[in-house]
């Protein structure tokens, strides 16, 4: 018992320690500064298209004061390259010690917010690239999509989807035609030219939706969708694959129930230790950063509030939660996700050494980032 309060202690000074910046945003308290170590576990969307924007100030704010760890951007953020590539420079310098993730979900197809109507080029979705290209091809255009991502100021891209096309009628993902295909052979194939493309322009990627969302019959952003009766264990196969073949960027988690994972909790993935520590960590031997989908899904909001939400997904093994603000917004003060954060350490449901590790994790991120 006295080893562990001294490594827990031991954590606790490394982390304040890392966490202080320089200059006038040092922490007044070890409180804040351990804000600024939880901070690093959120990134969230925003309102508003101009550095001048009310909103858009508040942001990029608190990435400065370390009480949150970066951006993601929607449609309702994006008006022409020009704009985009000024907006995502207000973010980009806001912190000095680690690089704010600027994160955009860049498909191709049905989910591609970089669209020709907004001034950019077109890249087909996932179904039709490996339908009409060969694996080199898709290589080429997916080396064009990061490329422009760089212009417009994008270090992360939230994709590839590696979701299998088992359920053809799939309302999310069959029918917008977001996998490359049945077999995981073919989806690893072509996920990998598109992560390679990504990886040669400094972009991260995230690999989703964990553990496969291609079997299900409807939608996580409308409802709660219970997929025992679906799921298949081929699913996790293109990540398996595209692990063995040295995959270092993010993973994302679903929202998706089954009854094995549910701990009797009715816990869909992005929730559940066994989906994410049991199958994720120690059964494929993963040990990058774990981000959640948007917990403001329905999925997710129909059952717990967002608070609620945040402490229990980094206690099933996320390293950052991801708050979209697109179905919902959340409260405005830039300090409310860390502040649920904090009341789960008090109340002995987060885990600290746990936490502090999800703080390595993304750290390491952001430094592959930088480089």
């Amino acid at each position: 018992m006295v080893f562990k309060a001294v490594t827990l202690l031991a954590c606790m000074s490394v982390a304040l320690s890392v966490a202080v910046p320089s200059g006038d945003a040092r922490p007044r308290t070890r409180e804040h500064g351990l804000h600024q170590m939880y901070g690093q576990l959120v990134i969230k969307g925003f309102a508003g298209l101009t550095a001048g924007d009310r909103r858009v100030r508040k942001v990029r704010n608190a990435i400065q004061q370390g009480l949150l760890g970066g951006v993601i951007l929607y449609q309702k953020n994006i008006k022409n390259p020009k704009q985009v590539a000024a907006l995502t420079q207000v973010f980009r310098t806001a912190d000095a010690r680690y690089t704010p993730i600027i994160a955009v979900d860049e498909e191709g197809g049905a989910v591609e917010r970089l669209n020709r109507r907004k001034g950019f080029r077109y890249t087909p979705g996932h179904f039709r690239m490996q339908q009409r290209n060969t694996v080199a091809q898709a290589r080429k255009r997916y080396d064009g999509m990061a490329k422009e991502l760089v212009r417009a100021g994008f270090n992360t891209n939230l994709g590839p989807v590696v979701d299998l096309r088992i359920n053809p009628d799939n309302p999310v993902i069959a029918r917008n035609r977001r996998s490359f295909g049945l077999h995981p052979l073919y989806v690893a194939r072509y996920a990998q030219s598109f992560v390679a493309a990504h990886e040669a322009a400094s972009i991260g990627t995230a690999l989703k939706h964990w553990p496969g969302h291609g079997s299900s019959t409807k939608d996580t952003h409308w409802r709660f969708v219970d997929v025992t009766k679906h799921w298949k264990r081929v699913e996790i196969e293109p990540y398996r694959r595209l692990l063995a073949n040295g995959y270092s960027g993010m993973i994302m988690t679903s929202h998706i129930y089954h009854r094995d994972w549910g701990n009797g909790k009715d816990l869909p993935a992005s929730l559940s230790p066994i989906a994410i520590k049991t199958m994720l960590r120690d059964e494929l031997g993963y040990d990058g950063v774990v981000i959640t989908d948007d917990l403001q899904m329905r999925s997710i909001s129909s059952k717990r509030d967002l608070g609620e939400a945040i402490i229990m997904a980094l206690a099933a093994g996320n390293d950052i939660a991801l708050i979209g603000n697109v179905l919902a917004q959340a409260p405005e003060n830039p300090d409310f996700a860390v502040r649920a954060i904090a009341r789960g350490v008090r109340e002995g449901r987060l885990n600290f050494k746990q936490l502090f590790r999800s703080w390595q994790r993304v750290i390491a991120y952001k430094a592959r980032l930088r480089r």
